[in-house]
């Protein structure tokens, strides 16, 4: 294989390798993945919200258990003073002091089973939230799978082409090889066109008469004057 078949071949492989490497980004699969990811992350938030709702709900549920109990003691220990006394004012001042204990009882008793309910509701919700979870995981289990079936043979067509690619460099002339690099860095991954009449394929811009002459007459790479990329005579340009 001829320089300028060589640099015309490389050419083609990295393009090949550019439009795969670019289909691999674009695979939808991929962008399906990160909106299920983006959507975990929300439903996440509201699992850790429910979770701070539950804890501090049975956090008042237990508080008002505990005095709850501690009421209990008192209007029993207050019901004994009552059977121990034959006072009739000392009677009704513990009187009125059980019932007082018993209205502040019966108050916490009804917010409690308030307690209970929201509990119980909050715990449903986010017995659905993990549901959700559930599902978004296998979705994304599913969406992994398809994008390594998909993605998988992408990338071994981009290591097939990296390597044919590996093996044109190797052959071509190091300073050759660096008039391309340099061409193809700089214009947007085209670093090589071909003389076709009087135009250059890469730029599409036709040549002065003199120009072209030149190409014709010169060996079978040479620059193009309007883009600078390395232009390739063929056999047939001249025709």
């Amino acid at each position: 294989m001829s320089q300028a078949d060589a640099l015309l071949e490389l050419q083609s492989v990295d393009l090949e390798i550019l439009r795969s490497a670019k289909k691999l980004e674009e695979l939808p699969e991929k962008k399906a993945i990160l909106e299920v990811r983006a959507k975990q992350h929300e439903v996440q938030v509201l699992r850790g919200k429910a979770d701070v709702l539950i804890g501090k709900l049975r956090g008042e549920l237990a508080a008002h258990h505990d005095e709850i109990t501690m009421l209990t003691g008192k209007i029993e220990d207050e019901q004994a003073k009552v059977m121990q006394t034959t006072d009739h004012r000392a009677v009704t001042s513990i009187t009125r002091e059980m019932d007082g204990l018993k209205r502040r009882r019966d108050k916490l008793e009804m917010e409690s089973l308030q307690l209970m309910e929201r509990v119980e509701k909050a715990t449903s919700q986010a017995a659905t939230i993990d549901g959700a979870l559930s599902q978004l995981a296998e979705k994304e289990t599913s969406l992994i799978e398809e994008f390594q079936s998909v993605g998988g043979a992408l990338q071994a067509h981009i290591n097939t082409q990296q390597r044919k690619r590996n093996k044109l460099a190797k052959s071509m002339p190091a300073d050759l090889l660096k008039q391309y690099e340099a061409a193809r860095e700089s214009k947007a991954g085209v670093g090589v066109g071909e003389l076709d009449g009087d135009t250059c394929t890469a730029c599409r811009m036709a040549l002065p008469a003199e120009r072209v002459r030149e190409l014709l007459g010169g060996p079978a790479i040479g620059t193009c004057p309007h883009c600078h990329r390395l232009i390739v005579i063929t056999s047939g340009s001249d025709e």
